[in-house]
């Protein structure tokens, strides 16, 4: 009986394809060849995929397949994202860094361990109101309050402002941040947003804090005034002073930034659009701030003019 398309009988063909299976299979050393459909004339069709797979040899790669090292070589992460930007809780793994020592270079790592640990906002709130009072500090010293008060007075008000800071920007902060990074296509949550106002800013701004402990060991209280004559006397305590305050403006700088990768992170998306948010809630908390304190005048103009009468 002849072939399939005039060529030689079942029998022979049968026999040539038990063949190169002998031949060519793995007990050959081989593996086991492809038959490939023919053409009407004898000729094979040919099939370029195949072909350029066998080219590639045993370590051959699907051209179509994403590469996900590839694609996020730039990234702060080992780890492909999900759609929004934020891994899933199953594809976590756990990065091992130390959060004091390694936020300074991988912000987003430390932010995602947070997010995922099993007490997310361990002393969050402590180390709110810890930053708060730096921040007080820092506000002292720029507004020059040592001018109108003494000593035990400025370090009053240094801790009830800080301290009422630190709670304003771990509560309300974070449901702004959770608000305003929603309208940006954020997924966080106001409790995951704490992990910002609370355990990322609080332990960047400790950290740059400390740098307020050399800087009262040279200038003393003259950190919070306008006139500074013993400083100003002595070149190389002013040289030392103007050193450690550039070292504390470097380290403020880089702490925002890593705030943002870390924002981003946890909102899932950039830092581009986390810096965009911040600058929105800045607006935000300023036009809140204003309609305040017009509220208190005229209530407190209220109150006189009652009074008056």
């Amino acid at each position: 009986m002849d072939g399939r398309y005039g060529g030689s009988g079942g029998d022979d063909d049968r026999a040539r394809r038990a063949a190169r299976r002998e031949d060519d299979g793995p007990e050959g050393g081989g593996r086991p060849r492809i038959e490939l459909d023919k053409r009407p004339g004898g000729e094979p069709y040919r099939d370029a995929y195949r072909d350029d797979r066998d080219r590639q040899g045993p370590y051959r790669q699907d051209p179509y397949r994403r590469d996900p090292y590839r694609e996020d070589r730039y990234r702060d992460d080992r780890y492909r994202h999900a759609g929004n930007g934020r891994i899933s809780r199953a594809d976590y793994v756990p990065s091992g860094l130390s959060p004091w020592r390694h936020i300074w270079l991988h912000p987003r790592l430390v932010a995602r361990d947070f997010l995922y640990s099993a007490d997310p906002l361990r002393n969050a709130l402590l180390l709110a109101l810890i930053a708060g009072c730096f921040t007080a500090l820092n506000t002292a010293s720029t507004r020059n309050w040592g001018d109108d008060m003494s000593t035990g007075g400025l370090i009053a008000s240094v801790v009830i402002v800080g301290l009422i800071g630190g709670l304003l920007t771990y509560y309300l902060g974070a449901w702004l941040l959770k608000v305003v990074g929603g309208w940006l296509g954020g997924v966080a949550s106001t409790s995951e947003m704490r992990i910002i106002s609370g355990r990322i800013q609080g332990m960047l701004s400790i950290m740059v804090g400390l740098f307020w402990i050399p800087e009262l060991l040279i200038a003393g209280k003259e950190n919070f005034t306008l006139l500074t004559p013993v400083l100003d006397a002595n070149l190389t305590r002013s040289l030392l002073y103007f050193g450690v305050s550039m070292l504390e403006l470097a380290g403020s700088v880089w702490s925002g930034i890593l705030i943002l990768h870390a924002t981003g992170e946890i909102h899932g998306f950039s830092a581009w659009k986390a810096l965009l948010m911040y600058v929105i809630v800045t607006i935000i908390g300023m036009l809140i701030a204003f309609i305040l304190i017009f509220l208190v005048i005229m209530i407190v103009g209220t109150v006189i003019t009652g009074f008056s009468l």
